[in-house]
């Protein structure tokens, strides 16, 4: 579940019922909250969800040692790190994300080639985590834009190199059925469970979609 709220309270409250009732396997620090609150939100929600992993939605375009570092020792499990930032970036936020403990996602919001940045990465024996597809919330509003071809690209990127995704953006009961079966590691959905009238709810019904 991404938490792309700015209220802290609101956000850490909202992740504490949906890990108690075990409805969340990952609970992401979307970047609005983390520029909000600052990096100590991260740390509010592993003390709220103790048994859950909890993802910072860094987006971290330069200083990537120190970015993904500030994350992890706040409690992050997770971080993210974008496709478009320069090589030394992302090679300086994955290694340290790794020699900490830590898992790295190179988004690739804002990528047109996000296969030929793969490409490029491996090229460079950088071996990430997770790529991340991501339709962003500016680009599904101004475009109508949904998540369908992302899906085949997640899918392609996973078979042809061997790398775990994550798909994020505008998933919601509609699209979670098409991604059942689709063997996608990880699927962010926001909105359609933090703003539903029952979060939890919300999120057992699209676990059941998905297939878990």
């Amino acid at each position: 579940m991404a938490l792309d709220l700015t209220e802290p309270s609101l956000a850490v409250n909202i992740a504490r019922r949906l890990c108690e009732a075990g409805a969340i396997d990952i609970v992401e620090a979307g970047t609005p909250l983390i520029k909000a609150a600052g990096i100590f939100i991260v740390s509010a929600l592993r003390i709220a969800c103790p048994s859950a992993e909890v993802m910072a939605d860094l987006k971290t375009m330069d200083v990537g040692a120190l970015e993904a570092r500030l994350a992890i020792e706040a409690g992050a499990s997770i971080v993210s790190v974008l496709g478009a930032a320069a090589i030394e970036t992302i090679r300086e936020f994955v290694n340290e994300a790794r020699r900490l403990g830590g898992k790295s996602v190179v988004d690739m919001i804002g990528v047109k080639d996000p296969e030929g940045r793969v490409r490029e990465l491996l090229n460079e024996g950088l071996r990430p985590d997770y790529i991340g597809l991501h339709l962003g919330i500016d680009v599904q509003r101004s475009r109508g834009l949904t998540i369908d071809e992302l899906i085949k690209e997640a899918v392609n990127i996973k078979s042809r190199y061997g790398l775990s995704v994550a798909i994020a953006g505008g998933i919601n009961e509609n699209v979670a059925p098409k991604l059942r079966g689709t063997n996608i590691d990880i699927v962010v959905i926001g909105r359609a469970i933090t703003q539903a009238e029952n979060p939890v709810t919300a999120a057992r019904n699209l676990r059941t979609l998905l297939g878990i």
